[in-house]
Order: structure tokens, then C-alpha cells, then sequence
């Protein structure tokens, strides 16, 4: 548990003193009273005192975690909107929130996300000995010409890329890349 954590909640039972709680925590009277002035801060905030909870620092790790995602993950969103986001949401006196951190916090969901793949690619290669797939090929024109291979079964798309051309050379090039088979 933080150190943060368990000041707030020995103050809340109101059962010791600053220097008790000091003592029994090994840590600095100083930074006990720092942090409990900083809570009270916080509270003269409307509606910032369910963030000092246990439930309440449970969602807003949770918030943070899924609007970066959403936002910067998947929508492409910078740092710097995400920290002016939490600025507007109230939570930067609670967590750091500065572009350093949310972008540590993006390269770091990033990395999982990888580790994830690389994870469960391995336990299904463990798992199938041969799969039989039926490839449909395809082309379809929107602003330019796309290659599409698609599974027929479960209609799972393998790559999509744009081209100039759709003769067998091309699809060649496509399919093998598409499924690292030697030239």
C-alpha cells in the first residue's frame, strides 16, 4: 500500500496522532503532515474527496488507464490532450498526470499490448498443429485500389494493402509477405 494510502486512512479513524502515525511508518513526521495538508486541499474541491478512497483510487487508475487507450491507443490522441483531459477531470492533484508520465503510460500499454500478442500467438501455435485455412482474394476500390485477403470461414481479413496493379505478380508479393513464406 502507498504511503499516501495509509496516512489517509489513519487519519480518518482519527485515532492517532501525526507523530505516532510518523513513527509507526518509519517515515518523517514532515511528510506525513505534508500529505494529509495536501488531502485537505484536495477535498476543498467539489466532489475530489471520493478520489482519496480505496474504490475511488481503484476507478481513477482504471479511468486513466482506459482514456489513454481509448484516446492516444487507438485514437491517436498526444500526450498533451490527454494531460489537459485529466487537468479538466480534476484528478492531476491526485495523480501525475504531465505529458512525461501519460506518455510513459502510453509506450508502457503499448509494450503489454505486444507481450499479449506474442503470448497468446504462442499458446495457440502450441496448441493447433495445422490449420486449414480457405483464402478468398479480392480487390475493392475506394480513394485508391486495395488487395484483400480474406479467411472464407470465419471471415477474418489477413492484409488489406493499397496497389497500383492486381496482376498475379502483385498478389504473389502480397500473399507471401502476408505469410512470411520464402520467395
Amino acid at each position: 500500500m502507498q504511503i499516501r494510502k495509509k496516512i489517509i486512512n489513519i487519519f480518518k479513524r482519527k485515532e492517532k496522532s501525526g507523530r505516532k502515525i510518523a513513527k509507526e511508518l518509519g517515515i518523517p513526521k514532515s511528510t506525513v503532515y505534508y500529505n494529509l495538508l495536501q488531502t485537505q486541499k484536495r477535498q476543498f474541491k467539489a466532489g475530489t474527496d471520493f478520489w482519496d478512497t480505496d474504490q475511488g483510487y481503484a476507478f481513477m487508475i482504471r479511468l486513466v488507464v482506459a482514456s489513454i487507450y481509448s484516446f492516444a491507443v487507438k485514437g491517436g490522441f498526444g500526450a498533451g490532450k490527454l494531460k489537459s483531459y485529466f487537468e479538466m477531470l480534476n484528478i492531476g492533484s491526485h495523480l501525475a498526470v504531465s505529458e512525461t508520465t501519460v506518455l510513459k503510460i502510453i509506450k508502457e500499454i503499448e509494450k503489454l499490448i505486444l507481450q499479449y500478442n506474442e503470448v497468446k500467438t504462442k499458446e495457440i501455435k502450441s496448441k493447433v498443429k495445422e490449420i486449414e485455412l480457405i483464402l478468398g482474394v479480392d480487390e475493392t476500390w475506394f480513394d485508391k485500389m486495395l488487395l484483400v485477403c480474406q479467411e472464407l470461414q470465419s471471415g477474418f481479413i489477413f492484409c488489406e494493402e493499397s496497389a497500383d496493379d492486381r496482376s498475379a505478380a502483385t498478389w504473389d508479393r502480397l500473399i507471401k509477405k502476408t505469410f512470411n513464406l520464402s520467395k
